[in-house]
């Protein structure tokens, strides 16, 4: 709650009293309420008391009384109606004496009350004019404006409605107020409005620590592991949040809380996720989020079989657990590239209070068989929906990133390899592939190739090049190649064979490197001919920033 006051010079005489300029004050009290709540413009809102202290004492007797009216003028919305007489009071300082308008009446465009007042006594300066000293004073036709900061629901819009004053003697001419400027003009803020609700997203790899230490457990850290044995098919086990799982990543929160305390209605209640009974039954009481549903779009690329759950939260020595599944419904478009995620009513209300916030972990499970993407994920956007009976403005889910998805390494496919056992049907063409360890901050790696047949499986895999050295060049034939894999092939990891002689195999290459360079060379040693073919290769990764796209090219 706030007061405000505002000066206004005396400037010209009541009727049949003689005065000097002086400085009258008007005074208001108002709140700050939840833009939130005002979804409607039905919505009916009651005014703070209003007082305004005369700068000069106003004098009249029984057989010579004094006239003058007082006007209270909203900026926007409507008076809902014109209070009873009781409810305007012109009092002495000492509360000595007091009195009554003789009427009040309201403008034919609801937007200015006016009291007329018959003084017949003595009323000293500092003497004040109170709307609202005998009972409640509603307004209306506000929702539009206050209701107005939901258009930027991710910003900081302000909205207010004011009131300003004036009086004028039995003449009709206008004095104490007559002025049209600031800080002299007689207007008062009666109602101001904000969003009360923030939905932000936060990356698991941001999660807070625990005050005992940066432990890994308080956050995600997990990579897609391109080598042996997952080959790009699950994750690094790290220890991390979503402990020993190869499978499963925390991508983030939805993290819901209280912008700042701002009221409800009936302005004695915050608007607030900490309210006890958070989303549910619609107009049971004030200062309740009268939610109905959560819908928001995640978008990066998720893997072929990948499903997204969300779960609640709960804090444990100050770092974020994940809790129980909240149920939610999600899809996917047609390339995955974005998940659509809708929480009903009752996993709304399952969003379980954590330290003033309302949290909803966001998490990717893979299948541990087929290829897994690096991908930026971020919450695009979304809606926090309000039941339909409450009158309330929807809250919107404002966009953020959450978890960047890198790899432990490179990875890439050269789509035009040439194994061994397609040389004699070709005429004899045969494969060279030359790879340089580019990455200068290791001692040595080890680089993997792995066989992906006609129909898109992955199969046999193993070490090409052992122990590379930084800056170090080898030149592999695709014999030497094919009898690595030959030898690691399985019944269910299978090597190049007749099925892919005439489809174009290509070879998977992979290492724990910040950066490798693949040249890829055909050449037919009974014709001469010679191709360099490096330009068919697709670079899948790694990024090992989040800044910015750090990725090997391939040449």
């Amino acid at each position: 709650m706030k007061q405000k006051l505002l000066s206004a010079l005396l400037m010209s005489a009541f009727a049949g009293v003689a005065t000097t300029a002086s400085a009258g004050v008007i005074q208001a009290s108002y709140k700050n309420y939840a833009a939130e709540v005002f979804g409607s413009n039905a919505v009916v809102l009651t005014a703070p008391t209003i007082s305004y202290a005369l700068a000069t004492p106003l004098s009249g007797t029984a057989l010579n009384p004094n006239q003058f009216n007082i006007s209270w003028t909203l900026s926007d919305g409507e008076w809902a109606a014109a209070p009873a007489v009781g409810f305007i009071q012109l009092v002495r300082p000492d509360n000595s004496l007091s009195l009554n308008p003789d009427s009040v009446t309201l403008s034919t465009d609801k937007k200015t009350l006016t009291a007329a007042f018959t003084v017949a006594a003595n009323y000293t300066t500092s003497s004040q004019i109170v709307l609202g000293s005998g009972g409640a004073v509603q307004i209306t036709k506000i929702g539009d404006k206050l209701g107005a900061p939901a258009a930027n629901s991710c910003g900081n819009d302000e909205a207010s409605v004011s009131v300003t004053v004036k009086l004028a003697n039995a003449a009709g001419s206008e004095f104490e107020s007559n002025f049209a400027l600031a800080p002299l003009k007689n207007t008062e803020s009666i109602a101001r409005s904000a969003m009360a609700l923030s939905l932000t997203a936060l990356s698991s790899a941001k999660f807070p620590r625990t005050t005992g230490g940066s432990l890994a457990a308080d956050i995600e850290s997990a990579r897609v592991d391109v080598l042996n044995p997952s080959l790009g098919t699950k994750f690094t086990n790290d220890g991390d949040i979503t402990a020993a799982s190869t499978t499963t990543i925390n991508l983030g929160a939805l993290v819901i809380a209280d912008k700042s305390t701002l009221f409800d209605l009936g302005g004695s209640a915050a608007y607030s996720v900490t309210d006890a009974n958070w989303g549910v039954a619609a107009n049971v009481t004030t200062g309740r989020v009268e939610a109905s549903n959560l819908t928001f779009k995640v978008t990066g690329k998720f893997g072929a079989d990948g499903t997204v759950d969300v779960k609640a939260n709960t804090v444990v020595n100050g770092h974020y657990v994940v809790g129980a599944t909240v149920n939610p419904t999600v899809t996917f478009n047609a390339d995955r590239t974005e998940a659509t995620i809708t929480i009903a009513n009752a996993g709304v209300q399952a969003a379980t209070l954590s330290g003033g916030k309302r949290i909803l972990h966001i998490e990717y499970t893979v299948p541990g068989t087929k290829i897994v993407p690096v991908a930026q994920f971020k919450i695009a956007s979304g809606t926090l929906n309000k039941d339909s009976n409450a009158l309330e403005v929807a809250n919107s889910v404002c966009p953020g990133d959450i978890y960047t998805l890198v790899a432990n390494g490179v990875q890439l496919d050269v789509r035009n390899y040439i194994p061994a056992i397609v040389e004699a049907p070709s005429g004899g063409w045969k494969n060279v592939i030359r790879i340089i360890n580019t990455d200068e901050n290791q001692t040595s790696v080890d680089v993997i190739g792995q066989a992906i047949l006609r129909d898109g499986t992955l199969g046999a895999s193993g070490i090409i090049a052992a122990a590379m050295k930084p800056r170090e060049v080898r030149y592999l034939s695709a014999a030497s190649i094919d009898a690595v894999l030959n030898a690691a092939a399985t019944a269910t990891a299978k090597t190049f064979g007749a099925d892919d002689i005439a489809a174009n195999a290509r070879l998977r290459i992979s290492a724990a490197s910040a950066s490798i360079r693949v040249q890829n060379y055909h050449f037919n040693p009974a014709t001469g001919n010679y191709l360099e073919a490096s330009s068919a290769q697709g670079d899948e990764g790694p990024n090992y920033s989040a800044n910015g796209d750090t990725k090997a090219t391939n040449r």
